[in-house]
């Protein structure tokens, strides 16, 4: 089971590496984002390119889609170290914590775009849901 619980966590932060490798991409070359037409209430999950043209799009002058490409890769490094090891290594207690730092993050960024932004971008708000389950799952390991 423990195994399984890792190549699930793998299986998500390389999920999450293609979000956001998605974005990075397609915003460092400045073409326009391709986004789901799914309507949520009063906004639509379509917005994508409403919510990258912003200034909470970046930070230090740096897309958010490269911070989390980063934060997400380095998952799979803490994940892959885990798999390799023969004993607990603590790489997983150390990734529960970025992730649930994550999490504090995207928190921050949702409610930018409900409240302030008021759009909503699909592939943002997949990553957060990668993020919630990747700290699930982390935690789930450290209890089993």
């Amino acid at each position: 089971m423990k195994k399984f619980l890792l190549y699930s966590i793998l299986f998500l932060t390389l999920a999450g590496a293609v979000d956001a490798g998605y974005l990075l991409i397609e915003t460092a070359k400045g073409l326009a984002v391709v986004c789901p037409n799914v309507p949520v209430g009063r906004f639509n999950l379509n917005q994508c390119n409403i919510v990258l043209a912003t200034p909470y799009a970046k930070i230090f002058f740096l897309p958010n889609a490269f911070y989390g490409l980063g934060a997400y890769l380095f998952f799979a490094i803490l994940v892959l170290y885990e798999l390799n090891k023969k004993h607990k290594t603590g790489s997983i207690k150390f990734l529960s914590y970025l992730s649930a730092f994550g999490i504090l993050i995207f928190v921050y960024f949702i409610y930018l775009q409900i409240f302030i932004i008021e759009a909503f971008c699909f592939y943002c708000l997949l990553s957060a849901f990668i993020m919630i389950l990747i700290f699930i799952s982390s935690v789930f390991y450290l209890h089993k």
